[in-house]
Parts: C-alpha cells; sequence; structure tokens
C-alpha cells in the first residue's frame, strides 16, 4: 500500500507552527484543504511518521513505545492513501486536563454531522498484533466490505490504529505494552470530553450525535489501564458515549466490581454490551499464560448481579469452522450471523 503526502504538505509539518505555547497539549495543523468523503475513513495513531526510500510518507508498522503523541487522518478507499489532517502532542507525564487551544473534533464534527447529516459516530480500538499496514490498509477494508457502504455512507467509522505486529507466542506480551497505548489514547478521550462539554457550542448547534466505541483483544486491556490511571489522577469519568461494546475482551473477570476499572462506566455511557464466547482459544491460552480468567472468555464475575446498563451475550453457539479457524478470536469479521446481527443494529442505530 502506498500512503503518501505531498511535498508541500510535508513542508508544511516540517514549518508548522504551534498553535499555542507551553501548553499540557500542543497541537499542529498539517492541512486544511482536505476534502473528506463518504469513501474516506477517520484513523488516528500515535505511531511515529517516517519518510520512505521513493520520498513518500507513512506511518512506523512495528511500534510499542508511549509516544505522548497522536496524529489525525484520512484512509481514502478509492486511492489507498492517507492524509494527516492534525497532531496532538501530550507534553505532560500526566493524563492530560488542560483546554485545548484548538480540538480537532471540532472540525470532525461540523463537516460530518452539519454538512453531510451524520449523527453517529463509530470508534474502534482494535488488538495488538496489526502492523500499521494490516490496521489502516486491511482492517478498514475488511471492515468497509464487511459491514457494508451503507453504514459508511451513514456514519462516521474510525479505527486508532496502535500496536504492532508480532508473532503469537509474543503475543501475551501485549499487556504491559497496552499501558503505553492508553496514555496516548488519553490524548483523544480528553478531547472528546472537552467538545462533549462545550454547553456554549452547543448552545448554538444541535447536539443530536451518539457516540460508540468498540474495544477488540487487547484493546480492551488498553482502556482497563486508561481508567485506572484517570482513576489515579481523579480526573471524574464524562459522559461521552451512547455505547461500549467489549469483544474478545483480555480484561478480568471481576472489571466490574467495586474498585475495578469497569464499575463507574455509567459515569462515562449510557449501555454497555460484552461479548463472550466459551469457545474463544486465543482467550483460553492467554488465561493459561496468565493465570487469569478472561473478560471475554467466562464472562464477568456475579453477572446475574450486574446493574442493567450492561448486557452480556454469550455466543459461543454461534461459533462456526471458519471462526475457528482464527481460534475463534477473529468472530467479529468471520461470523456471518453475529455480523448480520451487527449491521442490522447499526441500521436501526443510524435509522434513530
Amino acid at each position: 500500500m502506498r500512503k503518501s503526502i505531498n511535498l508541500a504538505g510535508f513542508i508544511v509539518i516540517l514549518v508548522s507552527i504551534s498553535l499555542e505555547g507551553r501548553a499540557q497539549i500542543e497541537t499542529t495543523i498539517f492541512d486544511q484543504s482536505v476534502d473528506p468523503s463518504a469513501q474516506k475513513a477517520i484513523f488516528f495513531t500515535n505511531r511515529p511518521l517516517v519518510v520512505r526510500e521513493d520520498s513518500s510518507y507513512t506511518f512506523q508498522n512495528k511500534f510499542t513505545d508511549q509516544s505522548n503523541t497522536l496524529y489525525f487522518c484520512n484512509y481514502d478507499f478509492d486511492n489507498d492513501s492517507i492524509e494527516v489532517y492534525y497532531r496532538a502532542i501530550n507534553l505532560s507525564n500526566n493524563y492530560p486536563t488542560e483546554k485545548l487551544k484548538f480540538n480537532f473534533l471540532y472540525d470532525i464534527y461540523k463537516y460530518h454531522r452539519l454538512e453531510r447529516g451524520i449523527k453517529k459516530f463509530y470508534v474502534i480500538v482494535g488488538g495488538y498484533g496489526k502492523s500499521f499496514e494490516k490496521q489502516v490498509h486491511s482492517y478498514m477494508k475488511r471492515l468497509k466490505s464487511t459491514y457494508g457502504d451503507t453504514l459508511f455512507n451513514k456514519a462516521l467509522i474510525s479505527v486508532f490504529a496502535w500496536g504492532t505486529e508480532d508473532d503469537a507466542v509474543q503475543y501475551y506480551n501485549a499487556v504491559k505494552e497496552s499501558k503505553k497505548g492508553a496514555a496516548d489514547f488519553a490524548i483523544f478521550q480528553h478531547m472528546l470530553d472537552e467538545f462533549v462539554s462545550d454547553s456554549v457550542f452547543f448552545s448554538t448547534y444541535p447536539k443530536d450525535f451518539h457516540v460508540t466505541i468498540l474495544f477488540s483483544s487487547m484493546g480492551n486491556n488498553l482502556f482497563k489501564e486508561y481508567l485506572e490511571r484517570r482513576a489515579a489522577q481523579d480526573i471524574p469519568l464524562v459522559k461521552t458515549y451512547h455505547h461500549i461494546l467489549f469483544f474478545g475482551s483480555v480484561a478480568p473477570r471481576n472489571s466490574f466490581e467495586k474498585g475495578k476499572a469497569f464499575h463507574n462506566l455509567h459515569q462515562m455511557t449510557d449501555t454497555v454490551d460484552v461479548i463472550v464466547s466459551s469457545k474463544d482459544i486465543l482467550l483460553k491460552m492467554s488465561s493459561v499464560a496468565h493465570l487469569r480468567s478472561r473478560l471475554g472468555n467466562k464472562g464477568p464475575k456475579n453477572e446475574d448481579e450486574l446493574p442493567p446498563y450492561i448486557n452480556v451475550h454469550h455466543i459461543e453457539y454461534l461459533m462456526t469452522k471458519d471462526d475457528m479457524a482464527s481460534l475463534g478470536h477473529d468472530y467479529l469479521l468471520t461470523n456471518k450471523i453475529l455480523r448480520d446481527a451487527l449491521v442490522e443494529g447499526a441500521k436501526k442505530d443510524i435509522s434513530e
């Protein structure tokens, strides 16, 4: 896949002036001329920008370090290319709390909500074992082909491209790496918290949109680590999401119990759905490696005592031979029955 930024755009990157002084979050606009469309999808990544031998540009393929940086970009399905919009750098060792002088989410809202009429926004935080090529090229194309142009025309779907590509035997080192990804995810969440809390802005513009976030595999642990450190910094949760979904979750089974990371999610979202499959072989292997049962394999502890906003779905009876070819862990993209159910649910959500 060839991903490039034109030379003029790269010069802008090199000479661009930060929009603020020594603030906690330093922001830079790369390109204000990019015209998003339904054939483009937004992604954000904490990977370093790199220059190829042919003078084209991409993001580092294998990367697990905390960068304190997020790039917001478009993936163009038609041209198999990327366009870079915006960079945010956290200059602090802590999770951000200060107001940004420029928050790119306002531009996303103004184009997609006000001009295109989009009211449903989906964010996908995938697993660890993905190279940048797989996350932005293969994964996003698979999402689009699997869940249809209809959804992409009526909703905005974005991906957080974090992590790295490792051999399966090294997958179990990913737990510690998810802490680094969590620190960079904190930049995005702070931007979203700030945006949805802007009562002055929404006294003029409609606040009739919903944001859904989906965590898959090790992305669940990234979110758990994020919430734990946020709580340690005494940063209050903000109701930013309409819906949070956990697929193939490596989080511990007790994550919803008092004092644990997911206990207060009602302060962050309206509803939570936990997808559980006892036939997820990869999670079984992870459980053995870490001597800890996983949420996505066994389900939450004391499931019958969970508050009503949390829904648990056991789907092992839906698993097929095709699903088991990927150790029963990639069912979000491989299982037709589940896929059709998610499409119908998304269509219903979009039509409301």
